[in-house]
């Protein structure tokens, strides 16, 4: 085995880091105003795909899922604590 495809194995298993799993998950959708986190997000994504971190990419969308989850939970709570 090469050096290139030694590379390759490593970035398809290479996790990501506790910065930018956060960045995708308090980030998770399009801002109206300000940073467009999104297109940040979508640009890191298909770098993602285009460089082969196969693990990174799997992770982005799972922090992105757990990002939406999170706020309509957030969402939820609040409201409920509103109406009551």
């Amino acid at each position: 085995m090469n050096l290139e495809e030694e590379n390759k194995e490593k970035r398809k298993h290479t996790p990501l880091t506790v910065e930018e799993w956060l960045t995708f998950f308090f980030f998770p959708f399009e801002s109206k105003k300000g940073l467009d986190t999104n297109t940040f997000n979508k640009v890191e994504e298909q770098r993602f795909q285009d460089y082969g971190f196969d693990e990174k990419a799997k992770q982005s969308s799972e922090a992105r899922i757990y990002g939406y989850a999170f706020y309509a939970l957030l969402f939820a709570i609040i409201f409920l604590i509103v109406i009551w």
